[in-house]
């Protein structure tokens, strides 16, 4: 019964040792989709204007005078501060794994022009 259960125990270590089937993308061009995306986003920010302004108006037909411009600050400040993280702080963890962008957090897209 001892050897069946440390057979059993085992056994689920044979995948872990199993060649990586997805090749990973090399850590200088994880860097330099990173910068892309922080400068797109940083220069497509004003974009937000149109995109909250649509929001508002399918979310809130009768209220979005007032939520507008609200709406519009603070996701121009998450897309303005994600894109500043993405330039500065997100290249230097690129080869410890996450690099996912604060917009995603907020949960918004990752460029203006995607819809949420």
């Amino acid at each position: 019964m001892t050897w069946v259960l440390i057979g059993l125990l085992f056994l689920g270590t044979v995948p872990l040792f199993a060649a990586e089937a997805v090749k990973k993308e090399s850590t200088l061009r994880q860097i330099a989709s990173i910068e892309e995306r922080g400068f797109g986003n940083l220069l497509t920010s004003p974009g937000e204007l149109v995109h909250a302004f649509e929001v508002e108006k399918k979310s809130h037909p009768k209220a979005w005078p007032v939520t507008y411009f609200p709406r519009f600050f603070v996701n121009t400040a998450i897309r303005i501060g994600s894109s500043v993280n993405d330039i500065l702080v997100l290249p230097w963890c690129a080869a410890a794994g996450d690099t996912t962008p604060l917009t995603r957090h907020f949960e918004l897209s990752d460029y203006v022009w995607e819809k949420e």
